[in-house]
């Protein structure tokens, strides 16, 4: 009883003499100031006046200062061009399980696209639906919100079932944009001398997509090939 006596004296002489309220300190040095825990149980409103209340923020959001005498706001991590991933996928088969793709058997690669297949990631490790989606049949992204992407793909090339004479040659890996136009965003081509069984390749790409755009990653190689086990990531900055 003591204590608490104590407390409410000095709390009562901290209003008096500074105009300022302090708890469990006896020289507060703002309007509110507490030597202690704090626990809130609702919202915490920041901003406001006298006669409003202030933004409590909204779910996912954090508060950041805004400078001495200014209200903290409460912004998203998106709109500090934090980077947010949004897709993490893997392949861990190899595709097809038997035989192999048929190789353009010429050259120059680049001119030979039906040739090409598209790099299906068989699991989806994390996906934000909110920002796309992902189709693991036709290995086709759909974007769902508007914005810069940021795509990092590795992929590898498996070449063992071709024989003696039948793997050196020139491969192609590239990003590309399937609509609302086929463009390709980024490609990487890599020549191969004889009795080379595998290869792998590392791209990235950052892009400006709409709502509803679709992009893939495609591969293709001189001679026969198998596509085998890979990764990506795909990141989210602000518009």
């Amino acid at each position: 009883m003591r204590k608490k006596l104590l407390y409410m004296a000095l709390f009562a002489m901290s209003i008096i003499s500074n105009a300022q309220v302090g708890i469990l300190t006896p020289t507060p040095q703002s309007s509110l100031h507490v030597n202690g825990s704090l626990q809130v149980v609702k919202d915490l409103n920041v901003g406001g006046t006298a006669n409003t209340r202030g933004n409590s923020g909204n779910r996912g959001e954090f508060l950041m200062s805004n400078g001495t005498d200014n209200a903290p706001v409460w912004r998203s991590i998106e709109s500090e061009n934090f980077l947010k991933v949004v897709f993490v996928g893997n392949k861990t088969t190899i595709s097809p399980g038997s035989g192999s793709y048929t190789g353009t058997h010429s050259t120059p690669v680049s001119t030979h696209e039906n040739y090409s297949q598209t790099y299906v990631y068989n699991i989806s490790n994390k996906i934000d639906n909110a920002y796309l989606t992902y189709n693991t049949s036709t290995g086709l992204f759909t974007v769902a919100k508007q914005g810069y992407y940021n795509i990092v793909p590795y992929i590898t090339y498996d070449l063992n079932l071709n024989g003696n004479g039948y793997t050196a040659g020139t491969a192609n890996s590239y990003i590309q944009r399937v609509s609302p136009s086929t463009v390709t965003l980024s490609a990487l081509s890599t020549g191969h001398g004889e009795r080379t069984t595998g290869l792998n390749h590392n791209l990235s790409s950052i892009n400006f997509f709409n709502v509803g755009d679709t992009f893939r990653i495609r591969c293709r190689y001189t001679q026969d090939f198998r596509l085998s086990s890979g990764n990506i990531h795909i990141s989210y900055l602000t518009p």
